[in-house]
């Protein structure tokens, strides 16, 4: 129970954007909670607003199980449903927090049944209000929109659970439809390099274009509207048939007195039964209906007063017609078959004179379509209308060029699929080798150097042919019959060959796109379902990395702790015992200060050599002096004598004397 309630509470959060906890979920008392239920279902779709505290008791319990029987709740079968109601109502815990939960468990097939239930709900209607002819039409109207309404739903969930792999395959075959177009964009506009007034061309091929549409729309139209100008001549001529009585045999003076006199009968018991009975119904359904307007709003009290009225009134009409059968004589008795024999011919009269009226007006409604076809027909074409064998022949004529016309635009949609075929698997070797493109282009050179030579044997043949006699013409054509006969028999054979295979290639291609796309779907399912296994993946490993890191920090803050406590131990030890050695501050502290004497000693040295800089600069500068003389001297000995002179040297100078 407690899953249940915590299941409930977190689901209410989500849905609702509350912010129960479970203690005080649990502390609501029966008039929060039926207003809990209440948001809940107007939340999911199921009804309008309600407020518990504010509206009567009766009505928040009508309106509350119309809402729960829109989305199709069905109480548990251990429990009554009288006795379910009245805890529901109640306030009970446990019946509503069972309600909640198979709400909040079955969220989106209650959204839809609320959806559903909106549009496919009946009205309500009393049965007396229902005999009306005008709310019967409307209910037949509201129960086709209703069918309609489902057909539309069916085909969006259809269209919703389409597999994605067929819209796949048709993006590629229209990218495979594009490159076609594109190459042959690009062929075509490759053989129009050389033409010079190709614009004017273009213009001219599309008004061509534009007028053969209009022409074949025009045609459309002409054989729609002669169709229906022959339909509403024979739907005509049927319902005057049926009117008039007209059969193909010859009528005498007597039988079209007699048929005149038939419809007067009908004419005046119309006039003087028929239309006044109908006219005084409408009235007393026109006095109801002011009635009804001119009084206040019937409340739910006011319409139960008003049905338990009426069924006291029927309890009473039925002891009435009990008490008039119990007091009826044996003549009465016979009386009743010719009772019900007069009732049966007063109803037959009725349901034949709606029929003749119903009858006449659709005899006037034919009758204007048939004077407006008409008057389009005489506006196309003129007074001139084809009738009897002509519009037959006619007829045959355009049926036979339209199964002429079929069959070639089968013949040249096939042959452009080839022609695309082809035109990609050429692209596909010239992208593979470049020199087939050229070699094409030298190809298609020699076919027309070769079509401009048999074009001229044709022409010599043609001479030859006019000088030779009429024998010999049908020796000539009897032998290309042969050779013909001849090369239909050679190819007979290759082409049952060919039968066989080309079935099985039939039969193979079709495995294979069947496979494919099973192998397309399954890929995008398996994608689908490999996105969010990844992204799980990544959190996990970037948890992982995380963790491995803060275990390597608290490894090496561990291995820190263990060193200083067996620092600390030692240090400890080394205290209790009697001969005791340096402890570890000690040592540190000798350490620093021989540390402090170094640094002492070379503070002194940094002072002397700071205090002899001065000199051992001027020193070195002399020494620099000294060596750039020696220098000089070494050159001026080593280069020729350009001059003549002398040199004394004694032993602590030199001295050169130039003359």
């Amino acid at each position: 129970m407690t899953e249940q309630i915590k299941f409930i509470v977190k689901e209410i959060n989500s849905t609702l954007g509350r912010n129960y906890y479970l203690i005080q979920f649990d502390a609501l008392d029966e008039k929060q909670l039926l207003q809990l239920l209440v948001d809940l279902l107007v939340n999911l779709g199921a009804g309008e607003k309600l407020d518990v505290n504010e509206d009567d008791s009766e009505t928040v319990s009508f309106r509350l199980l119309e809402m729960l029987g829109s989305v199709k709740y069905r109480p548990p079968s251990t429990v009554e449903p009288t006795r379910f109601r009245s805890q529901l109502l109640a306030g009970d815990s446990r019946t509503i927090h069972h309600v909640l939960h198979w709400l909040l468990s079955n969220k989106e097939q209650v959204k839809n049944t609320a959806y559903l239930a909106k549009y496919l709900k009946i009205p309500d209607i009393p049965s007396d209000v229902v005999r009306n002819n005008t709310i019967q039409d409307l209910l037949d109207q509201y129960q086709s929109l209703i069918d309609e309404f489902k057909d539309a739903h069916k085909r969006t969930r259809m269209l919703e659970k389409e597999n994605a792999s067929e819209i796949i395959n048709d993006i590629k075959e229209m990218a495979v439809e594009r490159d076609m177009v594109i190459k042959r964009l690009e062929s075509v506009q490759v053989n129009l390099v050389d033409v010079h007034n190709k614009d004017e061309l273009l213009n001219l091929s599309k008004t061509l274009r534009l007028q053969q549409e209009k022409a074949k729309e025009l045609e459309l139209q002409f054989d729609t509207q002669q169709s229906q100008l022959n339909l509403a001549s024979d739907q005509l001529k049927r319902y005057l048939n049926v009117i008039h009585g007209q059969s193909a045999a010859t009528k005498t003076p007597t039988d079209i007195i007699k048929h005149l006199q038939e419809e007067i009968q009908l004419n005046s018991y119309l006039v003087k039964e028929k239309l006044p009975q109908e006219a005084a119904h409408i009235q007393k359904e026109l006095n109801i209906m002011q009635n009804i307007a001119a009084e206040q709003h019937p409340s739910r009290s006011d319409l139960h007063v008003v049905q338990d009225k009426i069924a006291v009134v029927n309890g009473e009409m039925e002891q009435l017609v009990q008490r008039k059968l119990a007091t009826s004589g044996p003549q009465e008795d016979k009386l009743a078959p010719f009772r019900q024999q007069a009732a049966v011919i007063r109803r037959n009269k009725e349901t034949s004179a709606t029929r003749v009226h119903e009858l006449a007006a659709a005899l006037k409604q034919h009758e204007a379509t048939l004077a407006d076809l008409q008057s389009q027909v005489k506006q196309l074409l003129g007074d001139t209308v084809l009738r009897g064998e002509e519009l037959k022949k006619y007829v045959n004529s355009l049926r036979t060029k339209s199964t002429v016309y079929k069959r070639q635009r089968a013949n040249l949609l096939a042959l452009k699929s080839e022609a695309g075929i082809l035109a990609r698997t050429i692209q596909i070797i010239s992208v593979a080798d470049p020199t087939v493109e050229m070699a094409l282009v030298n190809h298609k050179k020699m076919i027309i150097d070769d079509e401009k030579d048999l074009l001229s044997k044709d022409d010599d043949n043609s001479m030859d042919l006019g000088k030779k006699s009429f024998h010999d013409l049908s020796q000539i054509v009897a032998k290309t019959a042969q050779k013909l006969s001849e090369v239909r028999q050679e190819i007979q054979p290759l082409a049952d060959k060919i039968k066989p295979v080309k079935e099985e290639f039939q039969s193979v291609q079709q495995q294979y796109e069947q496979r494919k796309r099973v192998y397309e779907a399954t890929s995008i399912n398996i994608a689908s379902q490999m996105e969010p296994l990844k992204n799980q993946v990544k959190t996990l490993t970037d948890q992982l990395n995380s963790k491995e890191d803060e275990w390597k920090n608290l490894r090496q803050k561990i291995t820190k702790a263990e060193s200083l406590q067996e620092i600390v131990m030692y240090e400890m030890k080394n205290s209790m015992q009697s001969p005791r050695k340096p402890s570890k501050m000690e040592a540190l502290k000798l350490k620093v200060s021989d540390l402090k004497r170094i640094v002492e000693n070379l503070e002194k040295e940094q002072t002397a050599i700071s205090s002899r800089q001065g000199v051992v600069e001027e020193q070195t500068n002399l020494w620099e002096n000294t060596l750039k003389l020696l220098r000089c001297k070494m050159a001026a000995r080593n280069a020729p004598a350009a001059r003549q002179g002398r040199m004394h040297i004694t032993q602590h100078s030199q001295m050169l004397t130039l003359t």
